[in-house]
Order: C-alpha cells, then sequence, then structure tokens
C-alpha cells in the first residue's frame, strides 16, 4: 500500500480529518459547561472561544474601515444603531479548517512547502470567514437588505470550498513541478 501514493494519501487524508474531526468534539464537549465540562480546560485550552474572537474582531475591523462604529462581545459583533450578527459555533469554520490541514499533512510534499501552504490556507480562510462577518454586519446597514433571509452559511461554504479546491490545485501542480512529476499543468508547460 505504501507504494501507492494516491491510495496513500487518501487513507492519511481520511484518517487525519477523521482524527481532528473526533478530537474537536470531544475538545469542545469538555469546553461547554455541563456533562463533561471541564473548567480547566475552559480557561487554558478554549480555542473556539479564541477563533470566534479573532474572526469578530476581524470583522470589526473591516466594517470600521467603513467608517462605522462596531461594538463586540462574545459571541456577537454590532454596528451601532443598525443591528449585528451572532457567531455561533458552527460559522467559526473549524471543521472547514480541520479539512485543510489534513489535506496539507497528508499530501506527499517537502515539510516546508506544508508549512508555506498550511499557513497560507489557514489565513486565507480565516480572512474569508472575517469577510463574510463584515459582509453580514454591513448588510444590516442597508434597508432594503435588512430583513432578507441570505443562506450565508451555504454561501460560504461553496466559496471557501472553491477557494480550498482551487489551493489544492495550485499545491498539486506547484510541487509536482518540484518533484519533476508530469500533471495535466506541467505537460501543457513543456509543449
Amino acid at each position: 500500500m505504501k507504494n501507492n501514493v494516491p491510495l496513500w494519501f487518501a487513507v492519511k487524508l481520511l484518517v487525519l480529518f477523521g482524527g481532528m474531526y473526533a478530537a474537536n468534539h470531544i475538545l469542545t464537549g469538555l469546553l461547554v459547561p455541563g456533562g463533561y465540562y471541564s473548567l480547566w480546560m475552559d480557561n487554558n485550552l478554549d480555542y473556539v472561544s479564541a477563533l470566534r474572537h479573532l474572526m469578530l474582531k476581524g470583522g470589526a475591523l473591516i466594517v470600521s474601515a467603513f467608517g462605522y462604529e462596531t461594538k463586540l462581545s462574545d459571541y456577537t459583533l454590532r454596528i451601532q444603531g443598525y443591528g449585528g450578527v451572532r457567531m455561533v459555533y458552527s460559522c467559526i469554520g473549524i471543521n472547514i479548517l480541520c479539512f485543510w490541514v489534513a489535506f496539507v499533512a497528508a499530501f506527499p510534499a517537502r515539510l516546508k512547502d506544508k508549512w508555506i501552504y498550511g499557513i497560507g490556507g489557514l489565513a486565507a480562510i480565516t480572512i474569508l470567514n472575517m469577510l463574510r462577518v463584515a459582509i453580514l454586519v454591513l448588510i444590516k446597514t442597508i434597508p432594503s437588505l435588512q430583513h432578507k433571509q441570505i443562506d450565508h452559511h451555504l454561501i460560504f461554504n461553496i466559496t471557501v470550498y472553491a477557494f480550498i479546491f482551487l489551493m489544492m490545485v495550485r499545491m498539486i501542480n506547484n510541487v509536482s513541478k518540484k518533484a519533476g512529476i508530469n500533471t495535466p499543468d506541467t505537460q501543457q508547460i513543456k509543449q
């Protein structure tokens, strides 16, 4: 099986993503009061709140660039006088981030390339999520759009997965070029 690179990659991807997905749910269960709640974990390893705060703070910076005064709390970002958004767990995009990390870690590439693509991809996905938060808050300032039901989860997921697909193609092509492996993209360049 180790000689079958695509199969080995797929197995590693599934195991890594499955492991991160499960670990995330276990850790999240320890961070939520009730059940198996751990005060120590909540005080010291609450990565969910840290990511939520990062997304909301980034969204607030973007909204502020448009001249609006914002108010930030643990779960919400508001524009003074207009309303705002509440960022629940599913909006943070942890599983999307886990998928990207699993893909980069499983892909056969040099460690340096994995770090570059891993960090770059995480940053890009996070910035896209900050933009989503900012856009949703800014929509509250447009009277004709204030009460429209927008499925921002679906729009965000399509956008981010399309972006991830493009990043995957770029990573595969760049790593393949460095390794001298012919892909459809590198074959066109040679012709």
